[in-house]
């Protein structure tokens, strides 16, 4: 499988595990050679108004988790990125900004492996989603409690709440470790799967998603004092009509010091994390009307 360079992108900060005092800089990102230090890739693609991130191990082994809006064609930009096959695919959850662009993902890149909330949606682009993994022969996998391996880096499957009764609240969550690297994805979950997902032993993390594109409903103190993150990310559109992010959530995620990127300001979000703990930030603007 081929990296693709990340050129054309702007370094803002390259810190240690412990909390440092941040200095933006201004360099050219260097492309993955053997001259660079194993690390995982952790891009959060800006798809307008929804979530898609890839994830390419040290070893090359990709994952993708959710895919935008189907106007944001995530296949496409997969492709920029040099991707030519999908070891698993993650469906968060089955709200169209999160799957939209899942079925053409499918189609276009060979896919070993598929896992979602396994909780079934009525919505066209569910059912022509779950139809393409069937058809396609894709191994399916239900979100039980398991480790999936992407060649050193560990992605840890928290199931969705139990007692959930909307998609929101039947999220599946994402903890992908690698050494003491940590990043939680968590879909849309809302406060009542946010206390049910603190009860599976969340640790802290370097990397948060925030939920539900930065809204109010989608952080509590409980679930910032757990992770502690350093780096907060939000997806969500320059057009949101519902006033995300939430100025009440920002301050959560402020109140420990934690760096926030959001694609709708800093484009697509490349984070490389290395096994001390230690990452590197890299923003990406691209032309993207169709997406806004």
């Amino acid at each position: 499988m081929k990296i693709a360079t990340l050129g054309g992108m702007n370094l803002h900060r390259r810190v240690a595990a412990a909390r440092v005092a941040l200095f933006a800089l201004v360099l050219t990102a260097q492309s993955a050679s053997g001259q660079d230090s194993a690390r995982v890739r952790v891009v959060f693609l800006d798809v307008g108004q929804g979530d898609a991130a890839l994830v390419i191990s040290p070893e090359g082994k990709t994952a993708l988790i959710d895919a935008g809006p189907a106007r944001a064609d995530v296949a496409d930009r997969l492709a920029r990125f040099g991707i030519d096959t999908l070891d698993l695919v993650i469906a968060s959850h089955a709200d169209a900004d999160h799957i939209g662009g899942m079925g053409r993902v499918l189609r276009t890149f060979p896919t070993r492996t598929f896992l979602d909330n396994g909780t079934p949606h009525t919505t066209t682009t569910y059912l022509r989603l779950m139809h393409a993994v069937d058809s396609l022969g894709i191994t399916y996998l239900a979100p039980l409690a398991r480790t999936v391996a992407l060649g050193s880096v560990s992605l840890r499957v928290l199931p969705p709440w139990p007692a959930g009764t909307s998609q929101n609240d039947r999220s599946v969550a994402i903890l992908l470790a690698f050494g003491a690297f940590r990043t939680l994805l968590a879909g849309d979950a809302e406060r009542d799967e946010l206390r049910y997902f603190l009860t599976l032993d969340i640790p802290e993390v370097t990397v948060l998603k925030a939920t539900h594109h930065g809204a109010r409903n989608g952080v509590t103190p409980g679930w910032i004092a757990r992770t502690r993150p350093s780096i907060v990310v939000i997806s969500l559109g320059a057009d949101d009509l519902l006033g995300r992010p939430d100025p009440r959530a920002l301050r959560y995620y402020s109140a420990l010091g934690a760096s926030i990127y959001r694609t709708d300001r800093d484009g697509s979000i490349v984070i490389e994390g290395h096994a001390d703990g230690s990452y590197d930030v890299e923003t990406q603007h691209v032309r993207q009307d169709s997406v806004r």
